[in-house]
């Protein structure tokens, strides 16, 4: 929904007009506009930070989940914590920055894109340039219920199987019936054989689709298929898997096609992601507040953060449960103290990170 998403821009632009942050707007016509922000310490060339935030939510314009609740130590919304709560607590943390005098110095570029919860079609390339400009990568998707900030996601890989076999009327159909469907199921099975939950491989048949009616042999059938994985050699090997099951038929008279709809690389726990990790883990220790690591299995635009090698780390939000369901919620009291976290973050980021000589005198104000 472009107006809605672009509104979205507005407020934030608005937010930051007194930070002396730049923008740079990528227009879309289907999607709403990508921006880019930058501080006054951002130079061309030079080594930057980079913070990403989607503006869009899973949920369409209609949808009976449109109101914001606030509960007690919880608020309600759609969007609270995905990702409307991350967008605040990078503006929080770049106008305390501002505030501070720190932008001067500090090369910052933060990413507001249009499209994530499609997979960032269009985003995408402007996230993996900017990332190879970087020299740490910082995600905002929410926090976990304990603090969590995420070290490592997931890739993920789907597919569209497509069975072509041959119609006819089911009352006169023979030893030879090539359906579509009897094809597709056989299919379903085997693909299903290959999760391995020891090797965290995950191979999911999440949509079929197929015939015309229960007297006709169908004569094509369809599966969406979604899998997911720790490492790049996994989606290679699993890749490999799923094409030989397509390519051998088991109903005599169909064929088989597969075509791939969507890629994301996985973000590995890398020894660099947990160093700064520890970084935010010191800084968390400071403020008084719980962070812990985790493993998520769901992707995000850190995923292509992490594709340029960079240190990535993801989940600097404020804590919440139950996204993309109208029961999603934001813990209160996370936003503002998740908010430190993120400009404590930024300066250690920036501190530790740097190449020698880039970082000038940024944190010695803290």
């Amino acid at each position: 929904y472009k107006a809605g998403v672009d509104a979205v821009g507005r407020l934030i632009d608005a937010s930051l007009k007194t930070t002396g942050m730049t923008l740079e707007k990528v227009a879309e016509s289907g999607l709403g506009d990508q921006l880019i922000f930058r501080s006054p310490g951002y130079r061309v060339g030079k080594p930057s930070l980079l913070l990403v935030g989607h503006m869009d939510t899973v949920f369409p314009q209609g949808s009976d989940f449109n109101f914001y609740r606030e509960n007690g130590s919880k608020v309600h919304g759609p969007g609270v914590i995905d990702m409307k709560g991350g967008l605040v607590v990078v503006v929080s943390a770049i106008r305390a920055l501002a505030d501070c005098g720190l932008l001067k110095t500090l090369p910052l570029t933060f990413i507001c894109n249009s499209d994530e919860e499609i997979g960032s079609p269009s985003s995408a390339p402007l996230i993996r340039a900017e990332a190879c400009k970087a020299t740490i990568g910082l995600g905002f998707e929410c926090g976990g219920l304990g603090g969590e900030v995420v070290t490592g996601r997931k890739g993920k890989m789907g597919y569209k199987l497509t069975i072509r076999g041959r119609a006819g009327h089911a009352a006169f159909a023979g030893p030879e019936k090539a359906s579509a469907i009897l094809e597709l199921s056989h299919k379903v099975i085997a693909l299903e054989r290959l999760n391995n939950p020891a090797r965290k491989i995950v191979v999911n048949v999440g949509v079929i689709n197929g015939g015309v009616g229960p007297n006709s042999i169908a004569e094509s059938a369809t599966a969406i298929i979604d899998t997911r994985f720790l490492e790049q050699g996994d989606a290679v090997e699993t890749g490999e898997m799923i094409a030989q099951i397509v390519a051998d038929p088991v109903v005599r008279g169909t064929t088989a096609d597969l075509v791939s709809t969507s890629s994301r690389l996985p973000m590995e726990q890398s020894a660099a992601n947990r160093r700064l990790f520890r970084l935010i883990k010191k800084e968390s220790v400071l403020l008084g507040i719980s962070c812990t690591e985790e493993l998520r299995s769901g992707v995000s635009d850190a995923n292509t953060m992490a594709e340029a090698g960079i240190p990535v780390v993801d989940g600097l939000g404020p804590i919440g449960d139950c996204d993309h369901s109208d029961r999603e919620y934001m813990v209160r009291d996370s936003l503002p103290s998740r908010s430190k976290l993120a400009a404590l973050t930024i300066l250690s980021g920036w501190e530790n990170f740097c190449k020698p000589g880039d970082a000038g005198q940024t944190t010695n104000d803290r």
